[in-house]
């Protein structure tokens, strides 16, 4: 239970901390990138200790089956929830559809909420 306490308050953190630099970065005209990628790092630790932790880290033990899914299933959330935010944070040249600098941010912080709600499940059920 330390380790979801931990990884949630390390979590509210990083997201304050990163609003934060929200507003020192979005004085200028800046690639959608920088705000998307300031709100992918505010839950990346958080989502970090969570992960890392799951499955045991004695290499004699053999981990069990659901931890292990759930392992996978996260990083598997996680790969995808930063490849499609991508997408809708950053159009392409041809898209006129630009977004402000905090609809980018909310997009990047958004990507690691699946990965890092699937690990803190883990960690509740083990």
């Amino acid at each position: 239970m330390r380790i979801v306490i931990a990884s949630l308050l390390v979590g509210v953190l990083g997201i304050l901390l990163s609003r934060v630099g929200l507003r020192r970065v979005a004085t200028g005209d800046r690639d959608p990138h920088a705000y998307w990628g300031l709100g992918l790092v505010a839950l990346l630790p958080a989502w970090l200790i969570a992960f890392l932790t799951l499955l045991p880290g004695d290499p004699g033990l053999r981990p069990q089956p659901l931890p292990m899914a759930l392992w996978i299933l996260s990083a598997a959330a996680a790969l995808l929830g930063a490849i499609l935010t991508e997408r809708r944070a950053c159009p392409s040249d041809e898209s006129k559809d630009i977004r402000s600098p905090a609809e980018s941010w909310r997009l990047g912080v958004l990507a690691f909420v699946p990965a890092w709600a699937i690990v803190l499940v883990g960690h509740a059920l083990a």
